[in-house]
């Protein structure tokens, strides 16, 4: 087991693997354990870094609110304290706009970026779109009332199927430690949700980033992912988009081989 000290926070990381650095970031509710399926096909080529998030598996975290922020803080530190930089940083869902985040702070620290579907769903206000915006925005509402109701299970079931993942994965994509991973974070995911800063991202930093960056996405997913992907594409100059086929919000569960093979592309 490895840990690192940052600011009063312990997070814990493992690494895999030689070859350049390769960070992977993981979404809400999950922690690194998310990325077992994939990191095999990875370590022959890079050194993988994976972590648990603040709040996260092994990981502390301090009272108080958090922030998106913070883990953008954390991301930036643990890649130098590790000896990790500069890095390929890969990350899925929540994760994915904490990396980018992160790109636009400190370019120097990233080589690459991979993002699959960040939940950028700001993007999408006063636009044609802007109707998602307030559906998602009203499903996870609810989700937020069932957790601090004390249904919990039920409130991480809803955004699985509601509002990330799509009809079925809760049993179909999730492993039953998935699910118990996803019931026992609900209080950080809480937290996570009062954060107003959560799923913005400033266009025009966007349009000034160069860090080459890849957007991947799945061709079965929720209705709100691909808008988002459409505008980061139009903003981030020459981003690559990468569909992978019969997937959804969650490649590295169910298509690890796919998503492993255009990370390393």
């Amino acid at each position: 087991m490895a840990w690192a000290t940052l600011d009063g926070v312990r997070l814990y990381y493992q690494v895999r693997g030689t070859g350049s650095s390769l960070v992977l970031v993981h979404g809400s509710w999950d922690d690194h354990h998310s990325w077992a399926r994939v990191t095999p096909h990875l370590t022959g080529s890079f050194r993988v870094l994976g972590y648990d998030r603040r709040g996260h598996g092994a990981s502390t975290c301090p009272p108080g609110q958090g922030s998106i922020h913070e883990d953008v803080a954390d991301l930036l530190a643990l890649l130098e304290r590790t000896g990790s930089s500069p890095a390929h940083v890969v990350g899925h869902s929540y994760g994915s706009s904490i990396a980018l985040l992160a790109a636009l702070r400190r370019p120097d620290l990233v080589t690459r970026l991979t993002l699959h579907e960040p939940p950028l769903f700001a993007l999408l206000a006063g636009g044609p779109y802007d109707h998602l915006l307030h559906e998602v925005g009203a499903k996870m509402r609810r989700a937020v009332e069932l957790c601090e109701s004390g249904e919990v299970e039920a409130g991480a079931r809803l955004f699985v199927e509601e509002v990330g993942f799509g009809s079925g994965n809760w049993e179909h994509t999730l492993t039953p430690d998935l699910r118990k991973t996803f019931v026992e974070h609900a209080d950080t995911w809480l937290d996570q949700s009062r954060d107003p800063d959560r799923m913005a991202v400033d266009r025009a930093a966007l349009t000034r980033l160069t860090v080459p960056t890849v957007l991947t996405e799945g061709d079965r997913g929720l209705p709100w992912y691909p808008p988002v992907m459409d505008e980061l594409a139009r903003c981030i100059p020459g981003a690559r988009r990468e569909r992978i086929a019969g997937a959804a919000h969650a490649p590295h569960l169910t298509h690890p081989a796919e998503f492993a093979a255009v990370v390393s592309g």
